[in-house]
């Protein structure tokens, strides 16, 4: 099964960004930045109710706010205007806007590769995961059925010992009685032997 979602949060340049990840390394490499950035504690994960509706609403994706704002995650945040009095002529406005607006598109373009290629990792990850487990179960279930037939074995053969012994006791069993019976005939002629001599010595 695909690891649940959590959200993290970290301030990079003029931004704060946001994502729904299924970890903090996947989080990071969608920021474009390195895993660390968590252990330096400059990113966390939030469980800010606005943070997290905005984020779970668009999975992997990187949502932005101006940095130090309470506004809303968006995908296509922008900066707040400068005061009048430090605003640039037009049309320097104009070149500033179209090169921050290019490289927040290819800031965008770079976001959601990282977050897709973080994704499949995990989906490989968890279908490498899910092989092993299948391997192993099948590994178990061999090791079973080699067990069962040994001791099915190892049965058979004390169950063929059991019934030779018992057909030998049986065979002696006969001669005995044989034995007993020749015995018992032999004796009793003795006995009429002696009988008829004792007769005989009377008469």
């Amino acid at each position: 099964m695909p690891k649940k979602l959590k959200v993290y949060q970290t301030s990079i340049g003029f931004f704060d960004l946001a994502i729904a990840a299924p970890s903090m390394k996947a989080a990071a490499e969608a920021w474009g930045a390195d895993p660390d950035i968590f252990k330096r504690g400059f990113a966390k994960p939030t469980e800010d109710p606005k943070v997290v509706a905005a984020t779970m609403g668009a999975p992997g994706m990187v949502l932005r706010r101006p940095v130090g704002s309470q506004g809303e995650f968006t995908e296509k945040a922008v900066l707040p205007k400068a005061p009048e009095a430090v605003q640039r002529a037009p049309q320097d406005r104009a070149q500033r806007a179209n090169t921050s607006k290019q490289a927040e598109m290819k800031s965008d373009e770079k976001a959601k590769r990282n977050a897709a290629a973080a994704l499949e990792k995990e989906k490989r990850r968890d279908a490498l995961d899910r092989a092993k487990a299948e391997a192993e179960t099948e590994r178990a279930s061999r090791q079973r059925e080699r067990m069962v037939a040994k001791a099915n074995a190892a049965f058979e053969r004390a169950r063929n010992r059991h019934e030779n012994t018992m057909n030998s006791i049986a065979q002696r069993r006969e001669e005995l009685d044989e034995e007993e019976a020749n015995e018992s005939q032999r004796w009793e002629r003795e006995q009429q032997a002696h009988n008829d001599a004792l007769k005989e010595a009377e008469a």
